[in-house]
């Protein structure tokens, strides 16, 4: 599944709803329509990036997928295969704070991909990252896509498309689309037919 839709539109509300960190309709206005068409998702198969993260920039890559590991419960993994398949090309001992903004999306990536879960959700993977950076972790997300059951909430409209999965586009909380659109060109005009009046 991919989420698309303007700022506010309520793609991230919509993401921490699957997660199970909404108990109450009533904590967000958004969440009464998001309950007709979802329900929250098993959370024991599930990795999950958010779109910014507060790390530690003290703490290196091991220290943050060790720490990780221990918490879910994962045995099975070492530190050079869960960087290597995020191609993040760096000492598992460099401090986090020398890490450039696509590293730390890589290492929020590996995180989540952690003891292999069956679905990964992403919330603006590409966020802040320069064209270089974007195109590094939308190729890689590609590269991922017949591993793994995806949600990925995005503003691009090429990795929308070349994830090759169901869209959905929001609108004002509303989900007003769900489909697969035929061409990158479809998808933006959908996506611009379903634009506010107001862009925030």
């Amino acid at each position: 599944m991919i989420l698309l839709g303007h700022n506010g539109a309520g793609k991230s509300t919509l993401i921490q709803y699957l997660l199970g960190f909404y108990t109450d309709i009533s904590q967000h206005p958004f969440l009464a329509h998001f309950k007709e068409h979802v329900t929250p998702i098993n959370r024991s198969h599930l990795g999950y990036a958010p779109e910014a993260a507060y790390l530690d920039t003290a703490m290196s890559a091991e220290e943050y997928l060790t720490l990780f590991a221990t918490l879910r419960g994962v045995k099975d993994w070492d530190i050079a295969s869960a960087l290597e398949r995020v191609f993040l090309d760096v000492s598992p001992h460099t401090p986090i704070k020398n890490y450039s903004k696509g590293m730390k999306q890589r290492l929020l990536l590996a995180i989540a991909l952690l003891g292999n879960p069956r679905t990964i959700i992403l919330d603006e993977p590409t966020s802040g990252l320069d064209p270089f950076g974007q195109e590094a972790i939308e190729a890689l997300l590609v590269s991922l896509r017949s591993q793994h059951e995806m949600i990925v909430c995005t503003h691009s409209i090429a990795l929308a498309f070349a994830l090759d999965d169901e869209v959905w586009i929001l609108k004002e909380g509303t989900i007003v689309y769900k489909g697969r659109p035929q061409s990158q060109e479809a998808l933006k005009s959908l996506l611009f037919t379903h634009k506010p009046q107001r862009l925030s």
